[in-house]
């Protein structure tokens, strides 16, 4: 070893080398100082990183980092110790990558040290792997847990779900069922009531004879009082005469009153508070009483609820009378939906021929009712069939079919009753006539006498009403029979009494109902004793 000075002069610690790639067999001669080569060593073992997760391969890099500093500033303060132009590693030449073999004991500690922190290392890797599989092991078994409580979850509700259609479709047999039941208790209830006839008499409580009347005469509708007795429920209070007539129904058909009588005094004040032509004790006419009811009846069961009025449609429309009677109907079936309508109501046709330009226009309108004036049918029958004896006893007499006759001749409209033409775009004379085209289940007749000089005659009418001349739409019977009759006795229609008369469905036996008396007729004809002022035909479609 030479002085410090030599030590320290920079050209003496400078590498002497041979070159590694030439084929003699000299070995490598290294720098006196080992800190290069100690470097090297260090760096190529940090980079030995094992395979393995990402995580634990930082943590190795984070390791061997450290190690290297600790080891570079032990190897840097030692390099004195280390001589000068010594054999550090010997080369082979055979072998391209010669190891290096490296004598500094401090060195071999620091290898050994490393070493076993090296071990460490991976064992708390591996640790850390084991965790890491065995919580995952225990994820995926509670996934597989979790979808099974899916599947046994969605299977409980689908079985739950199919027992509640199963209880809906027993329940809705059921309810069949007991509709059914109730349907036959009703039949068999009113059939048991209708065993015995209404014999329950009404009071007359002020001049309401016409009303007694008519109220007999349509409890005498079956199926009108069958409906009020077994399925109407008078809990609507905007229902009022709804309500008060299921109680006259029901009272009149209560066969645990029959030979007694009734008191309509609550339908008499309801009515009155309706409508003030019906207020107070003065006599009425039975015929706007039966209108009324009939019309407020049909507003309060109706569904949906809709006033009557003529159906109007295009002029082009109005001369295709199918076309105009298919759309009519069909607003018919929408809008008029209730028992007084399926029972009493029928359908007229209007015809407007314009003498200018020949054009027919039809129209469709609903009716409840027909009026024939006695006294211009009379005067017709003079006129037109002049060899007939139209006396009988003194009285004139008319026929029934005359009636329909005359009610469906056109009637011309000249003057200031001429009728506007959509053709011709001005008014015109023209033919306006009626005709039946629907006949309803119940046929009203008023025979109409005049309200203040009564036309005194008699009408012929028979018990079987036919029909088939005068009705152009025939898919209904066309044959009627008599069932009521409501008779009129004195000066006036606005005066005098009403008696009613109406023949039960079960014996076929006429019965005379005069205010609270009521009687079984002996005469096979009893409403001939009097003058009949309106008429209830019932079709035979259901006998």
């Amino acid at each position: 070893m030479g002085n410090c000075e030599d030590f320290n002069n920079p050209q003496n610690q400078q590498v002497q080398t041979k070159d590694l790639n030439t084929n003699n067999n000299n070995t490598n001669i290294l720098n006196s100082n080992p800190t290069p080569y100690y470097n090297n060593l260090m760096t190529s073992l940090r980079y030995q990183v094992p395979e393995g997760n990402p995580y634990d391969r930082h943590r190795f890099h984070q390791l061997n980092a450290s190690q290297t500093n600790n080891h570079t500033n032990a190897s840097q303060t030692n390099n004195y110790l280390v001589p000068q132009n010594q054999n550090i590693m010997p080369t082979n030449t055979n072998n391209p990558n010669p190891v290096v073999q490296n004598k500094n004991p401090v060195s071999n500690v620091v290898s050994k040290e490393n070493e076993n922190k090296l071990k460490e290392s991976k064992a708390n890797i591996e640790l850390q792997k084991d965790i890491i599989d065995k919580q995952a092991v225990q994820n995926k078994q509670l996934e597989e847990k979790l979808k099974n409580m899916q599947t046994e979850e969605n299977k409980i509700k689908l079985e739950q779900n199919q027992k509640i259609q199963k209880l809906t479709s027993e329940l809705n047999q059921k309810n069949q069922e007991c509709l059914q039941i109730k349907k036959k208790y009703d039949e068999l209830l009113l059939k048991y009531n209708g065993l015995i006839p209404n014999t329950v008499g009404l009071n007359n409580i002020g001049a309401t004879c016409y009303m007694n009347a008519t109220l007999q005469s349509l409890s005498n509708v079956k199926e009108l009082s069958h409906y009020f007795l077994t399925k109407y429920t008078p809990n609507d209070a905007s229902k009022k005469l709804s309500n008060e007539y299921c109680t006259v129904v029901k009272n009149l058909w209560d066969r645990k009153n029959n030979g007694r009588t009734f008191s309509p005094d609550s339908f008499k004040n309801t009515l009155s508070q309706m409508n003030p032509l019906f207020a107070g004790i003065a006599a009425n006419d039975s015929k706007d009483l039966i209108n009324f009811i009939l019309e407020t009846l049909h507003n309060e069961l109706n569904k949906p609820t809709g006033k009557i009025n003529n159906y109007m449609l295009t002029p082009d429309d109005q001369k295709n009378e199918q076309r105009m009677f298919n759309l009519f109907s069909e607003e018919m079936k929408s809008n008029f939906k209730s028992p007084i309508s399926d029972l009493f109501y029928g359908v007229l046709e209007t015809r407007t021929n314009c003498l200018n330009c020949k054009g027919i226009k039809y129209n469709f309108q609903i009716y409840s009712y027909i009026e024939f004036p006695l006294q211009q049918v009379y005067n017709y029958c003079l006129k037109n069939y002049p060899g007939n004896n139209y006396i009988s006893q003194g009285i004139p007499v008319v026929d029934l079919y005359r009636c329909f006759e005359f009610y469906q001749l056109p009637t011309l409209m000249t003057g200031n009753n001429q009728i506007y033409c959509n053709d011709c775009k001005r008014s015109f004379d023209a033919y306006y006539g009626t005709l039946l085209y629907f006949l309803p289940n119940y046929l009203i007749i008023n025979l109409n006498r005049g309200k203040n000089a009564v036309f005194q005659c008699n009408v012929k009418f028979p018990e079987l009403l036919k029909l088939h001349k005068y009705v152009i739409n025939q898919e209904r019977n066309t044959v009627f029979k008599l069932v009521s009759v409501i008779s009129h006795y004195g000066p006036s229609s606005m005066g005098g009494h009403f008696i009613a008369y109406c023949r039960h469905y079960q014996d076929n036996c006429w019965y005379n109902y005069n205010d609270s008396t009521v009687t079984k007729c002996t005469n096979p004809k009893p409403y001939l004793t009097g003058m009949p002022y309106i008429l209830f035909y019932k079709t035979l479609d259901d006998e």
